[in-house]
């Protein structure tokens, strides 16, 4: 649960907050760097997630890159790569995550 200006609701919803505040702050002009992010978003979810199983792959068509996951550990204090040798991350468990 996230809290939105006053108004509390379910964080799969923010998204979709965002491109209503947007609209109202733009004029009535649909924001389309939002709408860009939310499919980019999207396609990244599917691809990383939701493809491998499909295909019955155990790993995933397309991942973040380690420099990246090493950088937000380091960001937020915690440690760097465990160093897989190079081999990209398993698929992270999203049943629980709507869509999933």
């Amino acid at each position: 649960m996230v809290n939105f200006f006053g108004m509390p609701f379910a964080a799969a919803y923010l998204p979709y907050a965002y491109l209503l505040m947007g609209y109202a702050i733009n004029n009535q002009t649909i924001p389309v760097d939002i709408l860009h992010g939310m499919c980019v978003g999207h396609v990244y979810f599917y691809m990383a997630c939701i493809v491998p199983k499909v295909l019955g792959r155990r790993r995933a068509v397309i991942y973040t890159p380690v420099i990246l996951v090493d950088l937000c550990h380091w960001l937020e204090g915690g440690v760097g790569n465990d160093d897989n040798g190079g081999v990209a991350p398993p698929l992270p468990d999203v049943d629980g995550i709507i869509g999933g």
